[in-house]
């Protein structure tokens, strides 16, 4: 199973510490080379002090040094080292060489102008580097040299110079930079990954108290909501559905469970009613009348009982279901034949004129004008008129069926109008009306993609489906 939490985690931790881990590489590989580069530009920098100690005049090269004012040249303690060759020959050198059983630097051929820095062990034994530079010596010009062509023939040799010095120091340094890179970077990912997933850790525990409200949570529950202590962007929108989703369904089980006591209710009277003729014509077989009427009663039940079972079949056949739409009908001509065998007295049609066929399902079609025509004459006050209206209303037909009432409705009834069972007080001693026609009414309209809505108006209340046109 996959984690957003564990995903989250491996994800800012990869991406930050390698972040991390290329800017210490770059400061890693940047002080290195600085440090290299100054004990270069050091070592050079010596090294050209040691030339301009060099001069040449008519009697030939001399060297102007000291070992009194430069003691690391002549110290046993981190000795460094100077030779200078002229061609082959070796024109001075540093007392510290005479240390050691190394007595002379590697001589390197180099060309006049040039440099070049090398690793090399050194004659005490340390790691070093050497710099060897070729260059031609300073000219005394106050024994005017620079005037004596005589002298100046064959002078185009110049003086090699080797100057080294430990780089243990250096390289100390450099490695102590590389462990504490590396130990840096391990403690960096290691606080990075314990970070990350404290952060994420504290973003995510609104939802795990989410997810703890969600579970304790239950429908019966009238007042139970969720709710977060502190808004949270993210998470006020699915609050906020779930909210919705949690009343919804507690609608739902509410409609269930009323449903499921009318049902109770329905069926308990006819089951009482056999029940007592059972009784009564079991406790007096002899009477003829009982007899005779005892088969009458108890088929009329039956029957009753089976519409009830049948309606409720149709409502959860078709609940949140589509039927197919495949029968092209005139609607007015469905009408009429619907009420062809009826009583059409108390009926008052207006029927609109070259209405476009429609394409839909003749079953529930029917079904739904016949429920709607039943219930109207059925709950309209005596000798008074029922009007059925079609006319057509942009890409739809409309088929309305209006009748006075005779019970008063508000807009509290409206709502549960087209609810299971549901009756006024006054029908629910009906004998043949047990409050399904108009809920089986919409649930087949919704099937059909058709909308089926109630208003009252001045005590009278209209039905009006609306049907799709192609």
């Amino acid at each position: 199973m996959r984690s957003i939490r564990n995903k989250l985690v491996i994800t800012l931790s990869l991406s930050i510490a390698g972040l991390v881990f290329c800017i210490l590489l770059a400061i890693d590989i940047a002080v290195d080379n600085w440090i290299d580069d100054e004990f270069d530009r050091s070592i050079q920098a010596k090294a050209n002090m040691l030339m301009t100690l060099i001069q040449e005049d008519s009697e030939g090269i001399f060297f102007d040094f000291s070992s009194q004012y430069m003691t690391e040249f002549n110290s046993h303690i981190e000795p460094e080292y100077f030779q200078v060759w002229n061609k082959d020959k070796i024109v001075a050198r540093s007392k510290s060489l005479d240390l050691f059983p190394q007595k002379n630097l590697p001589f390197k051929k180099l060309d006049i102008g040039t440099s070049q820095i090398q690793e090399n062990p050194l004659p005490d034994g340390r790691d070093g580097r050497i710099i060897y530079i070729r260059f031609m010596p300073e000219v005394a010009l106050n024994r005017q040299l620079a005037a004596d062509k005589e002298y100046k023939k064959g002078k185009d040799d110049g003086l090699t110079l080797a100057y080294a010095a430990s780089s243990e120091e250096v390289n100390f340094i450099l490695w102590l930079i590389d462990i504490i890179f590396i130990i840096t970077t391990i403690s960096v990912i290691i606080f990075i990954r314990l970070f990350v997933r404290k952060a994420i850790d504290t973003a995510l525990a609104p939802l795990s108290k989410l997810n703890e409200d969600i579970g304790q949570l239950s429908i019966v529950d009238k007042n139970a909501r969720i709710s977060i202590d502190e808004p949270i962007k993210e998470l006020s929108p699915i609050v906020d559905s779930l909210n919705l989703f949690i009343e919804e369904n507690r609608q739902l089980y509410l409609r269930e469970k009323r449903l499921t006591s009318d049902i109770s209710h329905e069926i308990k009277t006819p089951i009482a009613e056999l029940i007592n003729l059972t009784e009564v014509s079991i406790r007096f077989p002899a009477e003829k009348e009982l007899a005779a009427n005892f088969k009458p009663e108890v088929l009329q039940i039956s029957l009753r009982l089976k519409k009830i079972v049948e309606n409720l079949l149709i409502l959860h056949k078709y609940h949140d279901g589509e039927l197919p739409k495949k029968d092209a009908c005139d609607l007015n001509q469905v009408i009429m034949r619907i009420l062809e065998h009826s009583d059409v007295s108390s009926i008052e049609f207006h029927l609109a004129k070259d209405l476009p066929a429609i394409v839909s399902n003749l079953f529930a079609l029917e079904s739904i004008i016949s429920n709607l025509v039943n219930n109207a004459k059925q709950y309209s006050p005596y000798d008074s008129k029922v009007i059925i209206t079609t006319y057509s209303l942009k890409k739809s037909l409309v088929f309305s069926v209006t009748n006075p009432l005779c019970n008063p409705l508000d807009s509290s009834d409206l709502h549960q109008l087209f609810a299971p069972f549901w009756q006024k007080d006054a029908a629910r001693s009906s004998r043949d009306n047990f409050g399904l026609g108009l809920s089986i009414a919409k649930t087949l309209s919704l099937a059909i993609n058709a909308n089926l809505e109630a208003a009252v108006e001045n005590n009278t209340i209209t039905f009006r489906l609306v049907l799709p046109v192609k």
